[in-house]
């Protein structure tokens, strides 16, 4: 989803390009061109799985762009919002909050969500492609949010079983950020290369729980 911030939206470019080199290196996934969204003015129903870096001077979309967020996450689709803070943004959802916790919930309280859980150790997530215990991403110190499963394990706001909505705050596309020649942009901290191919296989699991629900 673009921000309007270029440094921003240009490595959430290069992240997306980094993962579909790995998503079309390791599985049957076989990626198009990654496109910069505007859910203002682009058709959004054809995409399984929407990106979306949170800026903490963002405001929320207008009623016509909330309108079709809603009717997206209602139809099947997913949004991974990656507040990119180390941590220190979902976790807070539950303390003092961050400016870019604080601009998410001013989108968040305007859309109709359902309730949110940490990763559950059981959940598909942990076990789409890769089996993880943790979902590191650029930073490795943040949870992973999905909405909250009934008693069964389902998931029911969602049109195909899947969350319609993850929060991450690790920062994935810069994980997964290459330039032109292949070569990691950013630093992943602390674990670095090791941490990148985690980050990597939780790119990959969540792509391939959002095209098989």
């Amino acid at each position: 989803v673009s921000t309007g911030d270029p440094e921003t939206d240009a490595a959430s470019l290069a992240g997306m390009r980094g993962l579909s080199v790995i998503l079309a290196e390791r599985t049957s996934v076989e990626p198009g061109e990654p496109r910069a969204i505007d859910v203002e003015r682009d058709e959004i129903v054809f995409f399984p799985l929407l990106y979306w870096p949170v800026l903490a001077t963002a405001d929320p979309p207008s009623e016509q762009g909330l309108a079709r967020i809603n009717a997206y996450m209602k139809n099947g689709g997913t949004i991974f919002f990656d507040l990119r803070e180390d941590g220190l943004g979902t976790d807070a959802l539950s303390g003092a909050p961050s400016a870019t916790t604080l601009a998410l919930r001013r989108l968040l309280e305007k859309l109709d969500i359902p309730a949110l859980e940490p990763v559950p150790a059981e959940h598909v997530l942990t076990k789409a492609f890769y089996l993880l215990t943790g979902f590191p991403g650029r930073y490795d110190a943040g949870a992973l949010w999905v909405e909250r499963a009934d008693q069964q394990g389902a998931q029911t706001s969602n049109a195909d079983g899947v969350s319609s909505i993850i929060i991450g705050s690790n920062d994935y596309a810069g994980a997964w950020a290459i330039d032109e020649t292949g070569n990691p942009m950013f630093a992943a901290v602390p674990g670095g290369d090791r941490q990148r191919e985690l980050a990597f296989r939780t790119g990959i699991n969540i792509v391939m729980y959002a095209l098989t629900g």
